[in-house]
């Protein structure tokens, strides 16, 4: 592996590291290709090593890894989740930012295996809040509440959330971060 501080992916701690990263932030299996195409997109260095990697990564437990009709899937483990969050920071900020830009384009709710929550509840002045939730089998993903004036537009809301979670999610995620990757 070629050394790019440019990245930040200096050694194959690293490169681990940031693998874990983008499959912890996915959340879900992914084939090896969406991994490759990730990686590169964002090290510009086609490497070996990322396959050594995983294999590694695979052997000591922190990722799962599956084959599928000849094609490889990849998911963080939960020893891999509890090891790697205490490393991300070891990555480049600007880095981690440019890879989860790529990452999330990925990111989908109903891929991760979540259950979804809505429900209306009349407030005190007579207005209607309807909650919205998201969990997955690691703990809550989101929880909103928005208040509206009618029980119309608050049923809306609860049709499109249950219909859409990932629409809607992804809409939370770019309102609260500003970044409009999550729309794609």
């Amino acid at each position: 592996m070629k050394k790019n501080k440019r990245f930040g992916l200096n050694t194959v701690t690293d490169l681990k590291v940031f693998l874990l990263f983008l499959l912890d932030n996915i959340r879900y299996p992914v084939d090896r290709a969406t991994v490759m195409s990730i990686a590169t997109e964002n090290t510009d260095d086609i490497s070996l090593d990322y396959d050594q990697c995983l294999a590694e990564l695979a052997d000591s437990g922190h990722i799962l890894y599956d084959e599928v009709d000849g094609e490889n899937y990849y998911m963080i483990s939960d020893k891999g989740r509890v090891v790697a969050s205490e490393l991300y920071d070891n990555l480049d900020e600007g880095f981690r930012e440019r890879s989860l830009r790529s990452a999330i384009k990925h990111v989908s709710l109903s891929k991760s295996g979540a259950s979804i929550k809505a429900y209306i509840e009349t407030t005190d002045i007579g207005r209607y809040r309807v909650t919205l939730q998201a969990h997955d089998r690691f703990g809550e993903l989101m929880s909103t509440s928005l208040t509206v004036n009618s029980l119309a537009e608050a049923e809306q809301i609860k049709r499109n959330f249950e219909a859409k979670p990932d629409g809607v999610y992804r809409g939370v995620l770019f309102s609260a971060t500003g970044k409009i990757e999550y729309l794609s």
